[in-house]
């Protein structure tokens, strides 16, 4: 993998927080607090989202570290651990806070990586009941042979059945999408 920015920041806190809970003491011990950190990062992902103008301010050269590390404070301090907490104020300081999307991103499929998890995206026209879900979380795993992380999206425009993406990998079952099939082949069996 490349040495981009975001590799080499989400790979410091990744082997940080590592060091710090005992990475290598096997992975039931170590796997809730790397969830409570990933929880964390999820959530300020969600507010850098939310207000981009706290990257732009703290990518302003005319801004002050102390006044960076201020607003940081005001915003997160308390909040987060201490772990994000510190990773913010450096990323503030490093005028790198506008990355912090894709550093999260890295952080979170390190985290998939050493877990054995595969994040699933199911999409359908309705959300899944809890029976359907919990049989196509079993279907996944088989399939992929790791522990599935379900997510699912909704959208009408699938008209019924589900696509189902994971790992670079498309299942496509959906009713628009067979439509679209038989449609081509009507029109290439006219011509």
């Amino acid at each position: 993998m490349k040495n981009t920015i975001e590799n080499i920041y989400s790979s410091a806190l990744f082997e940080v927080f590592e060091d710090e809970h005992g990475g290598s003491a096997g992975t039931d011990n170590v796997r809730p607090q790397f969830e409570a950190v990933l929880s964390e990062l999820s959530a300020v992902n969600d507010a850098l989202s939310a207000a981009p103008e706290l990257a732009k301010f703290c990518l302003a050269p005319s801004v002050t570290n102390e006044d960076k590390l201020a607003v940081i404070g005001n915003i997160f301090g308390g909040k987060v651990s201490p772990y994000v907490f510190n990773f913010l104020c450096v990323l503030a300081e490093k005028r790198r806070l506008g990355r912090f999307g894709s550093i999260y991103r890295d952080f979170r499929r390190r985290y998939y990586e050493k877990f054995g998890i595969t994040p699933v995206t199911v999409t359908s026209a309705f959300s899944l009941t809890a029976d359907r879900r919990a049989r196509l979380i079993s279907k996944m795993e088989q399939i992929t042979g790791r522990q599935v992380e379900l997510s699912e999206k909704t959208d009408r425009n699938v008209i019924g059945g589900i696509v189902v993406d994971y790992g670079g990998s498309r299942i496509d079952g959906s009713v628009k999408t067979r439509l679209e099939l038989l449609k081509k082949e009507i029109a290439d069996t006219v011509l």
